[in-house]
């Protein structure tokens, strides 16, 4: 919730005002200094066990940041309906895992192979690229666990049931993201508030400034409309983020862009009402998209602005008429030509902006929106029924198990520890050999044997030897721990 400078903190904050005076509500926050719409009660999560049953309808907010680790652990212990507003969340659960071999798991599940070689690289040579965000999204925790699940888009529900099938796709609700009622109404009056007196035509683009909103296609379309000789002043509401792409860097590479650009830092959520009305068009790339809506394209809406997105995954979904499309390859040379022809005919910025309006008041309706989750919510819950509790908060330790084999190869080794790993919980793997020189051999011919024999989501925690039996050969006890992808039920 606000004052939390995230844009699901905003969206959870204007849901629960529409929803309020439809059914009553209850609020578990992190943060307990926060503003809530009249008649709501704000209650600590640490207390929730007071208040919650297995019966309770419960509606999770989960996003991909720090802010929602809490909120998966509240879904861990008492199930629920979960609005998802990432399709990955890799980041989430790095800050909510406490060891590493809990997030590899999670990634060798649904991608098979693929999963296995990146969470290999991750484990023994500490490498995680950008691609790990795309490719792996860890969803398939809150699939099993919530009753319901709502994403903003069809393309979300899709890709959900190409990665997971049928059976976790027949929970989800598409419910799309609201547009919000403005703080301010008309452009003159955005314009005055924000100071902003010239009559050259307006872009902006908002929100913390990252790679994936591909700022450089941008800086260089604005570039080759400023050596076409076409006016205009760009203005980026929101914070840079210079560790995933160096905006002011950027812009100050193009000479061309000198006095007509303007980066404010964070702003609140009024003053960004104001900016986006006050704009001639608004930008909202992405690129590569994992299916994410945008909460400032949304207000853009209500606002009546003309938006440029690219054609894809969710943004692919809007109407041709009430948003300008363009393709995600050659995309320069397309956003020069729509940013050119928009800010220089003020009549088709106009249809696109009216278009743009009347889609946020019927689709994307407040009112319509918060109904929408109330039914998905009523859904999970039909009365009448006692809904049995979700998994403990802290899962229960597995019976240790064991798995007994004779060793002869580095292959055998391997066998019978990736059969280790395959339950959850603690496990046992006894080797046999036939001698201590043929176990030296084998770990010298084989660097790091033992490691390579378990999945990469196995803790090691403990090896020793073992006296063979009747005096001959010898033994290898390993004891770890496996965390697997299913959540202990």
């Amino acid at each position: 919730m606000p004052p939390q400078r995230n844009g699901i903190a905003d969206y959870s904050a204007k849901l629960l005002q529409a929803m309020a005076p439809l059914h009553p509500c209850h609020v578990y926050c992190h943060d307990l200094a926060v503003d809530l719409p009249a008649g709501v009660e704000l209650r600590d999560p640490a207390q929730a066990f007071r208040h919650l049953s297995g019966s309770s309808p419960i509606l999770h907010q989960i996003g991909n940041n720090g802010g929602h680790v809490f909120a998966l652990e509240a879904l861990r212990a008492y199930g629920g309906v979960v609005s998802l507003h990432d399709l990955s969340l890799l980041y989430l659960y790095e800050l909510a895992s406490p060891r590493l071999e809990e997030i590899l798991g999670r990634m060798t599940g649904p991608t098979g192979k693929m999963g296995q070689a990146y969470a290999r690289h991750w484990r023994e040579n500490r490498i995680k690229t950008a691609a790990n965000y795309v490719l792996f999204d860890l969803i398939g925790e809150i699939l099993a666990l919530a009753k319901r699940v709502v994403v903003h888009s069809r393309y979300a529900r899709n890709k959900i049931a190409a990665v997971y099938g049928s059976e976790a796709s027949a929970k989800i609700d598409v419910i799309p993201h609201f547009a919000p009622v403005l703080s301010v109404a008309g452009q003159e009056v955005a314009r005055a508030a924000i100071g902003y007196e010239d009559a050259v035509p307006l872009v902006l683009t908002s929100g913390f400034a990252t790679k994936a909103k591909r700022f450089d296609w941008l800086v260089e379309a604005l570039d080759e409309l400023a050596r076409r000789g076409t006016d205009f002043r760009w203005v980026h509401a929101g914070e840079e983020r210079a560790s995933e792409f160096d905006l002011s860097g950027a812009i100050a590479s193009r000479p061309s862009l000198t006095g007509r650009c303007r980066i404010t830092g964070y702003v609140s959520e009024e003053a960004l009402d104001s900016y986006i009305a006050a704009a001639d068009v608004v930008v909202n790339l992405r690129f590569p998209s994992v299916g994410e809506s945008s909460g400032t394209l949304a207000r853009a809406f209500a606002a009546g602005r003309c938006c440029i997105v690219n054609d894809t995954a969710a943004y692919a979904e809007l109407p041709r008429d009430a948003v300008v499309h363009l393709p995600v390859f050659g995309t320069v040379p397309a956003l020069a030509d729509a940013l050119e022809g928009l800010l220089t005919h003020p009549d088709l910025r106009a249809i696109f902006g009216e278009r743009a309006r009347l889609l946020a008041q019927t689709d994307l309706a407040m009112d319509q929106v918060a109904r929408g989750y109330l039914a998905t919510v009523a859904n999970a819950y039909p009365p009448g029924r006692t809904m049995r509790a979700a998994a403990a908060r802290t899962p229960p330790v597995a019976m240790r198990h064991r798995l007994a084999g004779t060793a002869s190869s580095s292959t055998d080794i391997i066998r019978l520890g990736q059969e280790a790993g395959l339950k959850r919980g603690d496990f046992e793997l006894e080797l046999s050999f036939a001698g201590l020189d043929d176990f030296a051999e084998l770990a010298r011919s084989t660097p790091a044997l033992l490691r390579k024999a378990l999945p990469e989501h196995v803790t090691l925690d403990s090896v020793r030897f073992l006296a063979g039996s009747n005096g001959t050969g010898i033994g290898l006890s390993i004891l770890g721990r496996s965390h697997t992808l299913e959540p202990t039920a």
